[in-house]
């Protein structure tokens, strides 16, 4: 649909009601003039607002109050059908959730007992390596914050906790 055709649909019904300016009003009327489409939009909207203003509404097609009747007694079984089931499913949901659960802590344990806890260094070598290891770790840790403090004092940035 060409780009009048909208501008003319979307000011249609102020043009019909009289709402426009003589201007606007006019240049609408010109192109209700030329294009049979939007004139025959034009007088769809009549026909529909008189049949509004009567308050009639238009004839029902053959067969469509059946179909209707038909279609939300077939709505109200299936919605009857689905309360019936729906506490049966919440209940398989919960029985799910709480085995899933239990499996879970089952295996958590028979992972944890059979893992144990990292054992403690025995010997005193293993013991030396161990305090080694750990000064190690604190000294990086130690260098990263010499710089962190480093990179701050040269950006002028204060330190978080006040420094410490």
């Amino acid at each position: 649909m060409p780009a009048p055709c909208n501008w003319i649909r979307g000011v249609l019904a102020a043009y019909l009601d009289g709402e426009l300016k003589a201007s606007t009003a006019e240049a609408v009327r010109r192109h209700l003039e030329r294009c049979r489409h939007c004139a025959r939009y034009a007088a769809q909207l009549k026909e529909t607002w008189k049949i509004l203003d009567a308050g009639a509404a238009p004839p029902p097609r053959p067969g469509f109050t059946g179909r209707m009747m038909a279609r939300i007694v077939e709505e109200k079984e299936l919605e009857a059908l689905a309360l019936r089931l729906r506490p049966r499913r919440r209940l398989r949901q919960v029985a799910a959730a709480v085995s899933g659960l239990a499996a879970g802590l089952v295996l958590g344990a028979a992972l944890y007992s059979w893992m144990g806890l990292p054992p403690e260094p025995n010997s005193p070598v293993e013991q030396e390596v161990s305090r080694a290891v750990a000064f190690l770790e604190d000294a990086d840790l130690l260098d990263e914050m010499a710089m962190v403090e480093a990179i701050q004092e040269m950006t002028g940035a204060e330190t978080p906790g006040g420094g410490a």
